[in-house]
């Protein structure tokens, strides 16, 4: 006789009736080959090193952006007081804390090297997910090699992975995440949509953007999971487990907003790349599809051929992986319009979004590849042809695109030999830092003391960095703008020097001593100045008149 509240014992089997995934056991899986992935590593790491430091320090193509993070990182190891507050709240926060390490040497910062190791190093862990899902595909050995190169060299790859630019730290995280989806779908193992999770993790503190494939990502986990037939517990448990570390980071991230500016979303909304105007109201749908294909087409051509395969080999055949890489695809190509409808970035249509559009535009075709069976060798040829003839389609673009960072310097970098400092990119921004050395080499030759010279690090953070003495500055981020501002009013009692920005609305010291940072101040003797910048000595006792006070400074008296 059975009593009726006793515990019902279920056999494995039944417990896992409904279960699709591999649970309690390693499914078969490719040979780990470490040292194939250390010499991938190796390689391109190295060889975007060696042409980054051409590129950077020899022809000066470095981006402002990239100076500012990298003195950032600088400052959390050598600033009076050192700071992990340097990184600041504007950028996401692993796009400085993670290249930080690297600023630990003063030396290797002023030369310059770190910029280009800041993105070497994940450019090179991108190419290790490349492999690993190459290998996956059952690619042989010389056709992988072939995609890599094919895809290293490319225009757009070789100048984000090379010139110091965040980008290639978030999308480091996001390749190997969808590696790990790639691998979780052909293995059934549960332990890589694990490790996806924590991939998007850390991707979406290195780059907003990534929330967007995080999410995509978890959808494509639900489908592919109803789709193989299993239970709403599995599917449930499945996606939890997927999107906890990611959720969990951003609610973080959103705590530590609130708590030090008051306003839990300023992550977004206060972010280097939310629009500081309300967007771009002149550019209409018709332009946006426009500037969409011609993004698409001069910076991803391979994308055309390959979207649509995906989606009809997700129909035709079943393939939900094949479908799924084409939504995420899709949404790389629909994100830069979307971004600029929304009014949500000042940046429209850069061509630098074609970037995430060419990799997944390959894992694609990687996935196209593995799903050919004897047709595969034929597809990755294809690919690589792909890729070989992108290389000079994309090179040539560079040169006049309309919406542009450094690329039409780069190129003109590589076509002539030519060092660009001077030239002016197609927006009208000069390239060059040979202010920014100018300065900082007159400022170590000549100052000493620590925290004598008065600054807006938000503004000087070129000559900061190639200083390697952040120490010697007295900026915003030493006591915080409280005590900084009162210093700005009364620089007799805490400083010697000012150290102000020539032509930037933007320099808090420049808009409280305009004249000074024109150089024609008689009470604030100019010590040297170059194109951009400034150094003035502070006589003693001087003090701001509080009378006289500039009312667009940003300053209260």
């Amino acid at each position: 006789m059975s009593t009726p509240n006793a515990p019902v014992i279920l056999h494995t089997r039944d417990r896992l009736a409904g279960v699709v995934q591999s649970v309690g056991r390693r499914p078969v899986d490719i040979e780990r080959r470490w040292w194939e992935s250390l010499a991938v590593f190796v390689v391109f790491t190295g060889g975007y090193f060696w042409f980054g430091y051409w590129l950077v320090v020899d022809m000066h193509v470095v981006g402002f952006e990239t100076l500012d993070r990298l003195n950032r990182a600088l400052m959390v190891w050598h600033n009076d007081p050192p700071k992990l507050s340097a990184i600041g709240f504007d950028y996401p926060p692993l796009a400085t804390l993670l290249v930080a390490p690297l600023a630990l040497s003063r030396s290797l910062a002023r030369s310059l090297a770190l910029v280009p190791l800041a993105s070497a190093v994940f450019a090179g862990l991108t190419m290790v997910a490349f492999n690993t899902m190459l290998r996956r595909a059952q690619i042989v050995a010389p056709l992988r090699v072939a995609v890599l190169l094919a895809l290293g060299a490319n225009p757009l790859v070789v100048l984000y992975a090379s010139s110091g630019a965040r980008h290639f730290i978030w999308i480091a995280f996001v390749v190997t995440a969808i590696g790990a989806l790639f691998a979780w779908y052909v293995t059934a193992d549960i332990r890589f949509v694990m490790i996806a999770g924590l991939a998007f993790s850390i991707a979406s503190l290195a780059g907003y953007s990534s929330l967007i494939w995080f999410i995509l990502g978890a959808m494509m986990i639900g489908g592919i999971l109803a789709r193989l037939g299993s239970d709403g517990t599995e599917v449930e448990g499945t996606v939890v487990g997927f999107a906890a570390p990611t959720v969990y980071v951003i609610a973080l991230w959103t705590a530590f907003n609130l708590l030090l500016l008051h306003h839990p979303f300023a992550w977004i909304t206060a972010s280097s790349d939310a629009a500081a105007s309300g967007g771009l109201d002149s550019i209409s749908v018709v332009e946006l599809l426009r500037a969409t294909g011609d993004l698409v087409f001069y910076g991803a051509p391979l994308a055309i051929v390959v979207l649509p395969a995906l989606i009809f080999t997700g129909f035709a055949r079943g393939n939900s992986f094949a479908l799924w890489l084409g939504v995420l695809l899709a949404g790389s190509i629909l994100l830069p319009a979307g971004a600029v409808a929304l009014k949500l970035t000042d940046s429209p249509m850069l061509m630098r979004n074609a970037l995430p559009i060419l990799l997944f535009a390959v894992i694609g075709a990687i996935w196209l590849a593995r799903s050919a069976d004897a047709g595969n060798t034929l597809v990755t040829a294809l690919l690589v042809l792909g890729l070989l003839v992108s290389i000079p389609w994309t090179f040539q673009a560079m040169k006049t695109y309309r919406y542009q960072n450094l690329e039409s310097s780069f190129a003109a970098a590589v076509s002539t030999g030519q060092s660009q400092e001077g030239a002016q990119t197609t927006n009208g921004e000069v390239v060059g830092i040979v202010s920014e050395q100018a300065m900082a080499d007159y400022i170590l030759n000549n100052v000493s003391q620590r925290s004598s010279i008065l600054t807006d690090n938000a503004q000087t953070y070129g000559v900061m960095l190639l200083t390697g003495r952040p120490d010697l500055f007295f900026d915003r981020v030493d006591k915080s703008d409280g005590p900084w501002k009162t210093a700005a009013m009364h620089p007799a009692a805490y400083i010697d020097y000012m150290l102000l920005s020539t032509n930037s609305s933007g320099d808090l010291l420049s808009r409280l001593y305009p004249d000074a940072a024109a150089g024609s101040d008689g009470l604030l003797p100019v010590v040297y100045r170059t194109q951009r910048y400034v150094l003035v000595q502070v006589p003693t006792g001087y003090t701001f008149g509080s009378s006289t006070l500039d009312q667009g400074s940003g300053f209260t008296s």
